[in-house]
């Protein structure tokens, strides 16, 4: 039984110097966390995904860790126009352009930020996106992250180089936390790898994303998953989309044994415009699971998701998307599509599009499709002088381009691309 309390929790804030709201907050959501059921396989949710590995009785907070400012960046980090790094409970931010300065963004660790910047934490930490009742792993979440990030971007601030969080993992466990407020006719892009070190793994990761996108804004998101083999994490990702806005969230899943990812958008103001992007590369016997939710509450919005997954040795993935237009969401459209290619016989994708349609004036479809790689096309790429593995890597890059396609920043783009083809071709060397 664990021997983390309420008291436990907020006696642990106020070590730590937050606010009174904040220390509360954590001990209600340990509450909430002690009272809702683990996910079974009676959900619908986890009805394909096996948790008996995790040990809920034994949920602790993280570690502190190092000193971020000492480890060396990943080398798929590209120039930002403000760096912030996390490892364990440490934050520092270790560049800010003087673009991003002149504009008034704020880039900071969450926990200060509960402090300086507490009126707007406050009002969006928890609240609406992912409160503690929104399920066990977000009230887990709620009560222990520690650092964070918190980004800022005032009504009408542009950025042209990405603000780019980099999380490494200390000792286990982990439950890494992030908000994202873009104001009224913003434009910004934002980068999140979290990953390992060389001789470092978390184990188990826990970590959860809000978005706020005011009315008129351009918010694009790009979240890596980088974690070692030997980790098993969970991701839940919730954005809300103000009217004329546009929002591009990508999901990269490349490390970990085992991922779960809840990704949702909600759009809340009519103009408002979504993109959903997802790719994950599988390999050995990893195993992704990604439930999304393009959940539309206002007249004439417009989403659109691609999620694609490659899958090799004897892995698998999961998809389960839905479309939901409620009934007041007129003139809503709405697209969704997942693909899958399976490298060989061993893996197997496992694909569940839904709509539930409670309006009579939208457009919304969607698809699916699974399937191995065409022997013509090997044949074909060979007969141009490629060799086997040269002709499988360029029907990978096919295959993930269309989503990378939609990532809104180019310095993101060739970093996540840059990424995906050294998995591929270490597992090529394998």
């Amino acid at each position: 039984m664990t021997t983390t309390t309420p008291q436990a929790i907020a006696d642990l804030a106020a070590l730590r110097g937050e606010p009174g709201w904040l220390a509360e907050r954590r001990a209600v959501a340990w509450r909430a966390y002690e009272t809702t059921p683990a996910p079974a396989w009676s959900d619908e949710e986890w009805r394909r995904t096996d948790t008996s590995w995790v040990d809920w009785a034994g949920a602790a907070p993280a570690t502190n860790g190092a000193d971020p400012a000492k480890l060396a960046l990943p080398l798929e980090v590209p120039s930002a126009s403000v760096l912030l790094r996390q490892r364990g409970s440490m934050v520092e931010v270790l560049y800010s352009s003087p673009e991003a300065r002149s504009a008034g963004v704020r880039v900071a660790s969450l926990a200060a930020a509960a402090d300086t910047d507490g009126a707007t934490v406050a009002d969006r930490l928890g609240t609406e996106l992912a409160p503690p009742s929104a399920g066990k792993l977000q009230a887990m979440n709620a009560a222990l992250w520690t650092g964070g990030a918190f980004v800022r971007i005032p009504a009408g601030a542009e950025l042209t180089a990405p603000i780019v969080i980099v999380v490494d993992a200390a000792d286990a466990p982990i439950y890494p936390r992030t908000l994202v407020a873009a104001g009224v006719g913003s434009s910004a892009d934002v980068l999140e790898w979290w990953r390992s070190s060389e001789d470092e793994s978390p184990g188990f990761a826990n970590g959860c994303v809000e978005l706020y996108a005011g009315a008129n804004a351009r918010l694009s998101y790009t979240h890596v998953q980088a974690w070692d083999p030997a980790t098993g994490g969970f991701l839940s990702q919730y954005a809300q989309v103000g009217g004329d806005a546009e929002l591009a969230t990508t999901n990269v899943t490349l490390g970990g044994r085992f991922h779960k990812g809840a990704v949702s958008a909600t759009l809340t103001g009519p103009g408002s415009n979504v993109r959903l992007n997802g790719l994950a590369y599988l390999d050995g016997q990893q195993f992704a699971d990604h439930h999304t939710l393009q959940d539309h509450r206002t007249t004439d919005a417009a989403s659109d998701l691609l999620y694609v997954n490659v899958l090799e040795g004897t892995s698998r993935s999961v998809y389960a998307g839905t479309i939901m237009v409620q009934p007041h969401a007129q003139r809503s459209n709405a697209y969704q599509q997942n693909r899958n290619l399976m490298l060989h016989r061993g893996p197997r994708a496992d694909s569940i599009p839904r709509l539930e349609i409670m309006a009579d004036d939208v457009r919304c479809t969607h698809g699916s499709t699974t399937s191995t790689i065409d022997p013509m096309h090997l044949y074909y790429l060979a007969s141009r002088g490629l060799d086997r593995d040269q002709a499988r890597s360029l029907i990978v890059d096919g295959t993930f381009e269309p989503v990378l396609d939609r990532i809104p920043s180019e310095t993101v783009r060739t970093a996540v691309r840059t990424a995906v083809r050294a998995k591929l071709h270490a597992g090529a060397a394998v």
